[in-house]
């Protein structure tokens, strides 16, 4: 008797159909559901990011800066700029300024309340300010000390004018000095805490470009300066001068022996001088224009060095690369020469493979 091998036909009958074509549809509704559920979270997510405030970075060319979380408007005018919190309303305000000038690398960091209130009401004055009359002073509240960078000391000066308060912050690096200032009306919380908070971060929220110091800049109160410290401060720079003009004569003939002495005590005589705020006058001087011929043929040494430096890496003579890095290192002595120790220590570093302490394989 022979086995039917062939398959049983399932002819569908009305309810069977009636149960595909329902859930069919209820997979269908799920996944309609689940797409709307999902569309409406991406919408609702993309709505909140709308609505946050963004923090601004603007760039300019002597600074670059993130603003207060959501201050709106901004205006750049060559190397200043001015902020404002709301489109179309003056202040609240924050403004910047960097200036430039080849005394600037001389000059002391003055914190008498007088020199500070000067530059920033110049500005004020200069911003045409709606509510800021011209005729009213400017009262300082207080003032005080802070670091901004490592090595960059400013005055932080809190003022008030015309039912407005304000706040300033005066600084210098290299050759640039930095003015900026705040200013928002008397009983806006909201605002002086972003100008308080903005000042407070300067180490985070403002961008410095590289500049070279040449001295150690003193911060002095030129409102407190004696004629006692002047005459002692002017004792003390005719010995620097004298001891300059001794190497700076030498240095023609000998260079390796009194190019590097010449150039430190013409930098103490202007230290000095700045700290009595009496440097303008040597900076227009003969011996001024010898101490920047000098300083140019000692930056011309140290690129010298790196270019010895460079070919030793380039030749893959370890040896020679390590002791010229060392030596610059260690001979790189002149103020604003830390650029030179920290790239010499980076191609160490990075560049040059340390030495074999004879382990190897041990």
């Amino acid at each position: 008797m022979q086995k039917n091998s062939q398959k049983p036909v399932l002819v569908p009958t009305v309810y069977s159909a009636r149960v595909v074509l329902w859930s069919i549809a209820l997979v269908a509704l799920f996944g309609a559901l689940l797409w709307v559920y999902y569309a409406w979270s991406a919408l609702a997510q993309a709505r909140e990011k709308l609505g946050e405030p963004v923090q601004a970075v603007v760039e300019m060319p002597l600074f670059k800066v993130r603003l207060p979380l959501g201050w709106e408007a901004y205006s750049k005018d060559g190397n200043a700029l001015a902020v404002f919190r709301k489109k179309g309303q003056d202040i609240p305000i924050l403004f910047l300024l960097a200036e430039t000038d080849p005394g600037f690398p001389y000059h002391a960091l003055d914190v008498n309340p007088a020199i500070v209130l000067h530059l920033v009401e110049e500005d004020i004055l200069a911003e045409h300010l709606d509510g800021i009359p011209e005729e009213l002073p400017i009262k300082v509240i207080g003032s005080e000390q802070l670091t901004v960078r490592p090595g960059v000391t400013a005055v932080r000066m809190l003022f008030d004018i015309a039912g407005h308060d304000g706040e300033a912050l005066v600084f210098y690096a290299g050759d640039i000095r930095y003015v900026l200032w705040g200013l928002w009306k008397d009983g806006d919380k909201e605002s002086a805490a972003d100008i308080h908070g903005f000042f407070r971060r300067m180490f985070e929220d403002f961008d410095l470009p590289e500049r070279r110091e040449y001295i150690d800049r003193p911060v002095v109160d030129s409102g407190k300066l004696t004629s006692k410290m002047n005459a002692d401060m002017l004792r003390q720079v005719q010995r620097e001068m004298a001891l300059w003009r001794l190497f700076a004569a030498r240095a023609e003939a000998e260079p390796d022996a009194a190019l590097l002495p010449a150039l430190q005590h013409y930098r103490e005589g202007l230290r000095l001088l700045s700290s009595i705020r009496q440097e303008r006058v040597a900076l227009s001087s003969d011996d001024f224009k010898l101490y920047q011929r000098l300083l140019e043929e000692r930056r011309e040494d140290v690129d010298e060095w790196f270019v010895v430096l460079d070919k030793a890496v380039a030749m893959r003579d370890w040896d020679r690369a390590r002791r010229q890095a060392r030596w610059i290192m260690s001979h790189a002595t002149l103020t604003g020469e830390r650029a030179d120790v920290r790239r010499a220590a980076d191609i160490l570093a990075t560049k040059i493979p340390p030495e074999d302490d004879g382990n190897a394989g041990k």
